[in-house]
């Protein structure tokens, strides 16, 4: 017969290893939903881009306020926001050069 009790079991790494997996789901959900109400809202609403970049990150900022999400979520989301800024000022002079 075996030694065993069920519910003995060391389970701390899985539980941190379930955490880690939920944690990258909810990232990658919200930023595809977030690039894809942009890319919607630019290519096709026919909004400004800017102004479709201020409403998403408005978005992604009260998504993570609701979902509860650390300093690396802000972080991350104002990162994008300012990058996706610098490329759409960038191809605005571009293309007035033209």
């Amino acid at each position: 017969m075996s030694t065993y009790e069920h519910g003995t079991q060391d389970i701390s790494a899985h539980k941190g290893t379930y955490g880690a997996i939920l944690d990258l789901m909810t990232w990658s959900g919200v930023l595809i939903g977030l690039s894809t109400l942009y890319l919607s809202m630019v290519f096709g609403g026919g909004a400004n881009w800017f102004t479709s970049l201020v409403i998403v990150y408005v978005i992604s900022i009260l998504t993570g306020l609701l979902l509860k999400r650390g300093g690396a979520w802000y972080g991350v989301m104002t990162g994008l926001g300012l990058l996706t800024a610098i490329v759409g000022w960038a191809t605005v002079l571009i293309a007035g050069m033209i």
